[in-house]
């Protein structure tokens, strides 16, 4: 058996028994509910229950949310017991601080995935002959590093008043959390709407780029979502998906948002209940995904960065991931020579002529 099959089944080894670990991690919690829905019935037989609050059916009318007469006036004023309440704390801490951390599992696990099967991500596979080609105008890079750098502090700021009960309180303490509580508020609620504009603006900018295509269906009919070399134009059919979801989605989630800070227009109760939900349910999606694109973008395809970073990527680079653009941009002369293979002919030369003086 030789070396290189070896190692293949190793890490085919490692990531099947990653892959049980998180199944069973994710089914023997469930089992709780199991237990309970078998002995339920027999405590409750067992117990013998025969008492009932005399009063209860005056607390069930109450809950169901029938207006009666107040002094004091406001939206929802008139209602004694909002039954909404409840059913939003149900839910915001139960499916949304529950399943949201195993959506970031999955995805981390995925990446790991790739990681190991790419072999360390995808390298350019031709020697780099210096050569380059524009890929992305400053206008665009500007905004998409407004949007990242905003994200990423509305992503620490938003998670940590998710989860911060659960998880801040117990390492900073009760005190420590509620500073950083208040600062992380203040930090959310004023990025938000930095990230809602150049969010905005980088969809108007690149919108035209990812309109579908009969090669998009390719790509996925041919398996390029594999890792497949299929012929794509300057976004393939993943990436596309990704910015449709990136601008519909961050733009769903950018607008609950200012619904949240804007309480006075937004005065309902039951219009914030929902909006946090909403919120909260596409951010961690968003989080999740960004995972996936962060790590495209810088080791799962090596020389990516240099898009966004420098504004064009080695024609190496482009010729492989997306060669029917690259054929376009070479045709309309936009190749050049870039800086550095320029400095170093120019040092050869330099070394040339002082050789032969």
């Amino acid at each position: 058996m030789s070396k290189g099959t070896a190692t293949r089944r190793k890490t085919k080894r490692i990531l099947i028994g990653s892959v049980l670990v998180l199944i069973a991690a994710m089914i023997v919690p469930l089992t709780g509910y199991v237990y309970v829905a078998v002995a339920q019935p027999q405590i409750e037989s067992s117990a013998n229950w025969q008492e009932t609050n005399p009063r209860s059916e005056y607390w069930r009318e109450a809950r169901l949310g029938n207006e009666g007469y107040s002094a004091v006036k406001g939206p929802e004023a008139n209602v004694l017991i909002d039954n909404g309440g409840q059913n939003f704390r149900q839910v915001r801490n139960g499916p949304i601080a529950t399943i949201g951390p195993w959506v970031f599992a999955v995805m981390l696990l995925g990446i790991a995935g790739m990681f190991v099967l790419s072999g360390g991500g995808q390298k350019v596979e031709k020697p780099l002959s210096g050569k380059r080609v524009p890929r992305w105008t400053g206008y665009v890079r500007a905004a998409h590093w407004v949007m990242t750098v905003t994200f990423l502090l509305l992503a620490i700021t938003g998670l940590s008043l998710l989860f911060g009960r659960a998880v801040l309180i117990p390492l900073l303490g009760a005190e420590g959390f509620s500073a950083w509580a208040i600062a992380a508020k203040y930090i959310h609620n004023y990025s938000g709407p930095v990230f809602f504009v150049s969010l905005v603006l980088l969809v108007l900018a690149l919108a035209r780029d990812n309109m579908p295509s009969k090669v998009d269906v390719d790509w996925f009919l041919k398996g390029g979502y594999a890792g497949k070399h299929v012929p794509t134009g300057k976004l393939n059919a993943g990436e596309k998906l990704w910015f449709w979801f990136n601008g519909t989605g961050g733009i769903v989630v950018a607008i609950t948002g200012m619904v949240l800070i804007l309480p006075n227009i937004f005065e309902a109760r039951s219009t914030m209940q929902i909006a946090l939900i909403v919120h909260a349910a596409l951010a961690l999606l968003y989080i999740g995904g960004s995972f996936v694109h962060m790590y495209m973008g810088t080791v799962g395809a090596r020389g990516a960065l240099d898009a966004m970073t420098k504004g064009h990527v080695s024609s190496e680079w482009a010729e492989q991931h997306h060669d029917l653009w690259y054929d376009e941009v070479k045709k309309e002369g936009q190749e050049f020579v870039g800086e550095e293979a320029e400095t170093g002919r120019n040092r050869g030369a330099s070394a040339g002529s002082g050789s032969t003086a």
